[in-house]
């Protein structure tokens, strides 16, 4: 089933907005392993890091299961165990949190096309 995926900007005010005229083109992929989200972008001396387990990828994003929600907008890097040798590294964007079960969260990672994904 096809879904909207809006597209994420940060507006001066730091609130999100969504433009729904994208389209999720590809599928989500159930894809359960441990994961590190760590933000690329820290305040200065607060380097911020979640352990936690990713719940589906797709060629734009990713879904994470975490003990805490991120603030949409956040710049994240996540790393996830060698799939072929090496550890798998992505840059992306916080799209949004949100509680799924008691005490975890769901946050939704746009990868960004602007940064390196190795």
């Amino acid at each position: 089933m096809d879904t909207l995926l809006p597209d994420v900007s940060l507006a001066t005010t730091g609130v999100r907005e969504l433009n729904k005229s994208r389209r999720r083109v590809e599928r989500r992929v159930a894809h359960r392993v441990p994961c590190r989200v760590r933000v690329s972008e820290p305040p200065a001396g607060k380097g911020a890091s979640a352990i936690g387990q990713t719940v589906n990828l797709s060629a734009n994003g990713l879904a994470v299961q975490l003990a805490r929600p991120m603030p949409a907008g956040t710049a994240v890097e996540v790393l996830m165990p060698p799939l072929d040798g090496e550890p798998t590294r992505v840059l992306g964007t916080v799209a949004h949190s949100r509680r799924v079960l008691s005490g975890t969260f769901e946050v939704g990672i746009l990868i960004s096309e602007d940064r390196a994904v190795s």
